[in-house]
């Protein structure tokens, strides 16, 4: 498996930082989209994860031991010794390359979270770090059942869904759930096939009797009964992760001491890669939809929704009695018939949903929509008129005329894609659109526009990203002082570029004499005029 093959996705990242007026949204804003399983035919080149039946046939094979030795690209390690500072429940023999030093092995702790139970398949190192988190730690933080706001029900053509059984309000969270089993995306790369579904037996095998019996109650998505009911433990095993799994992206580092909003210092994840991720759980049976009513992300460390190590599911707009509570397996800035290529090769179905089904030219529209976005995107992310881009060249590109554009245009701009965005009912991804309107009026010196679109920017982006993330505490410090942001007019009206003497500078909006009320206090309760 070659990790170019794959779509690899952030957590919704924007990296808004001082210095960079707007990220890579192509590469860093594909958001969690991506993030759901690669389905049945599996990860990357189909050849590499063909039916765990033409390997393992039937029978409940003894994995581990049978293939002990029995390769030539990686062997068994037998030397671990588990990290200290926690005692694991289960840990295997371990596979590495020949080539590599890297040993691959289960950790399992079976006292997790009250008894539910949860296995790695990953480095000594890297469990060493999973086992230095507070919800390890600190067992009282484990998350607690919250009360349902769904039933699991059958849908036609879809199998089993989860159905609102109550109101939703948009931000609403709607479940959350520890991972059942997480493996370091190494493994595919560094070990055989019959290694790695080695150790996903013995990683599900570990786990408590309820634990496992939910995990072998999830979808194959097979729709051959035949298939599914000839394969052995194994080869089941290994067909419900690859329909199952979500791809994690590792914690993001901590804030760096001398940031506002740094916390005291926690050790670094020792690597970068992604996690391939179950969840036993109702999140297994979420539906996709392009444009869906919820969305999801992982939250590493403890908050209000969760200790830590947990998957959120959180409404992005008002769900009612009824309705499917659905998500997006993939990014959903695409035609349709993008889109419908997509879920059919990876998850094996055509996709039905109210926008797919829509009459043609309805279709149209919508794919027409789709790429004015991503053009007003690009543009909006065009800096400096001599660094070889268009803007100001007064060249034509797929009916965008891009010369001769001013700020007030760069906003204007930024409005429409936030238009967009609200037309195509993509609020699982607006966060993006709000958090550009903000910056592109602060960048002008238009203060209460800005202050307006960081605002909506925070409440969306904390649904989606959460509340510690960076992106989001960036957006709350130019909503509540855009005069002391980085961007406060940081572009010159008659171009771009630093600031240099005798330029020409956009003068903006002045900072209201005492302008601002401390956090946490709500200021003099007095009248004021025409209040």
């Amino acid at each position: 498996m070659k990790l170019s093959e794959l779509l690899l996705a952030g957590a919704a990242s924007i990296v808004l930082a001082h210095e960079n007026v707007y990220p890579d949204v192509d590469e860093s804003h594909s958001h969690a989209y991506d993030h759901k399983a690669c389905g049945p035919e599996g990860l990357g080149d189909g050849s590499l994860r063909l039916s765990a039946a033409d390997i393992f046939g039937t029978g409940d094979t003894d994995a581990l031991t049978y293939y002990v030795g029995n390769n030539t690209r990686s062997h068994p390690r037998e030397d671990l010794t588990p990290p200290s500072g926690h005692n694991w429940s289960h840990t295997t023999s371990c596979f590495n390359r020949i080539s590599s030093n890297d040993a691959f092995c289960v950790f399992t702790d079976t006292s997790y979270a009250d008894g539910h139970g949860i296995s790695f398949i990953t480095t000594a190192q890297r469990a060493a770090y999973l086992a230095s988190l507070p919800t390890f730690t600190s067992p009282s933080t484990t998350t607690k059942p919250n009360p349902a706001k769904y039933t699991i029900s059958s849908i036609p053509g879809k199998g089993l869904g989860l159905i609102a059984t109550t109101r939703i309000p948009r931000g609403s969270l709607i479940l959350s759930s520890h991972p059942t089993l997480m493996i370091d995306y190494r493994v595919f790369d560094e070990l055989l096939r019959t290694d790695y579904i080695s150790l996903e037996a013995a990683a599900i095998s570990s786990l408590p009797q309820a634990h496992r019996s939910a995990f072998f109650n999830l979808s194959t998505q097979s729709k051959n009964a035949n298939v599914t009911d000839g394969l052995s433990r194994i080869a089941l095993t290994d067909t419900i992760i690859t329909t199952n799994a979500f791809d994690i992206p590792p914690p993001r580092p901590s804030p760096p001491p001398s940031h506002p909003y740094a916390s005291p210092q926690e050790p670094g994840d020792p690597a970068d890669d992604l996690w391939y991720t179950v969840f036993a759980s109702p999140i297994s049976r979420l539906n996709h939809d392009c444009r869906p009513n919820a969305d999801y992300r992982f939250d590493w460390n403890s908050n209000k929704d969760g200790p830590g190590l947990v998957q959120v599911i959180t409404a992005v707009r008002d769900i009612l009695p009824g309705e499917e509570i659905t998500i997006s397996y993939i990014n959903p800035l695409k035609s349709r018939q993008a889109r419908q290529k997509h879920l059919r090769t990876v998850w094996g179905f055509n996709c039905s949903c109210e926008l797919c089904s829509r009459s043609r030219g309805m279709v149209e529209e919508s794919d027409r929509r789709i790429r004015l976005i991503k053009e007003l995107r690009r543009l909006l992310r065009e800096e400096g008129k001599d660094d070889g881009s268009k803007v100001g060249r007064g060249e034509e590109e797929e009916g965008w005329m891009t010369g001769s554009r001013g700020q007030g245009d760069r906003t204007k701009m930024a409005e429409s894609l936030v238009n967009l965005y609200e037309m195509e009912g993509l609020w699982g991804m607006i966060f993006e659109a709000y958090a550009i309107a903000a910056r592109e009026y602060s960048i002008v010196g238009e203060a209460w526009m800005a202050m307006k679109w960081a605002e909506l920017a925070v409440e969306f982006g904390a649904m989606v990203l959460g509340e510690g993330d960076e992106e989001v505490r960036e957006m709350k410090e130019l909503a509540r002082d855009p005069w002391g942001h980085g961007s406060w007019r940081s572009r010159k009206s008659g171009g771009y570029g630093e600031e240099d003497e005798g330029e020409d500078w956009i003068e903006g909006d002045e900072r209201p004499e005492c302008f601002g009320v401390e956090d946490g206090s709500d200021g003099e309760d007095e009248d004021e005029e025409g209040w």
